[in-house]
């Protein structure tokens, strides 16, 4: 097992698990999950299939710590420290594996815009999710705003955040915003599975490049988008014909 500030990771099997550990609410250290080299170090070799972000003990990630917001008074210092977090969430949403969040308990602010980084979230039936920042005079800080209109669309995206509204994991599941909701127990066995059915009897090559095409059409235009594919597409059919 390795560590980088409050993550933990180690591998079962292809599948790369980054534990949350900073018990009990887990909140982020300093706006960050890890630091950014070692994330790369961890997910860039050529034998990971899938990622998994999970949450030590009860809780999957309450955010920020009010009191580490308020230590910074300087906005240059503040600034430079949410985007060194906004690029740790990029990484992850750019990732040509399959990034799954395995929410348990909590998954507040900070915790919820990682969330919605990774590719596909698994929720438990007990798991409450939110945008608490506007009920202490702020807004969510790491592309909250931004991203979650993907999911629920305008409306619902301004209520959520406008309102600071909790949403209960079938709320959730009916909103969008998560993709499967399971018993506590089996999040994380349910995300071990699900990764294993999408991705055990693939190629590193295939998973990298069906994962740079998905990633290319919410990032290019249409156009560019489809000129990748095709040649991603050429690629592995000439390779084949190679290997044959």
């Amino acid at each position: 097992m390795e560590r980088s500030i409050i993550s933990e990771w180690e591998l079962h099997g292809n599948v790369g698990v980054l534990t949350i550990n900073n018990p009990p609410q887990n909140y982020l250290e300093g706006f960050k999950l890890a630091h950014l080299p070692d994330l790369k170090r961890w997910t860039g070799g050529d034998t990971l299939k899938g990622m998994i972000i999970v949450g030590k003990g009860r809780h999957f990630c309450a955010g920020f710590n009010k009191e580490d917001l308020y230590k910074t008074a300087d906005e240059k210092v503040l600034l430079e420290e949410l985007r060194r977090s906004n690029e740790i969430l990029y990484h992850l949403e750019s990732l040509q594996i399959p990034v799954v969040a395995a929410i348990t308990g909590v998954c507040l602010g900070g915790g919820l815009e990682l969330a919605l980084s990774c590719h596909i979230r698994v929720c438990s039936d007990k798991a409450l999710l939110s945008f608490p920042e506007t009920g202490i005079g702020i807004i969510p800080g790491l592309n909250g705003t931004v991203r979650l209109p993907g999911k629920l669309g305008l409306c619902r995206s301004l209520e959520m955040v406008l309102a600071g509204n909790v949403i209960h994991a079938d709320e959730a599941l009916a909103l969008g915003l998560v993709d499967y909701v399971v018993p506590s127990k089996e999040v994380l066995e349910f995300s071990l599975k699900l990764l294993e059915t999408m991705t055990g009897g693939r190629s590193v090559n295939i998973i990298h490049s069906i994962m740079k095409s998905v990633n290319n059409s919410r990032k290019l235009s249409f156009d560019a988008a489809t000129e990748e594919e095709t040649e991603l597409f050429a690629r592995l059919v000439l390779s084949r014909l190679h290997m044959e």
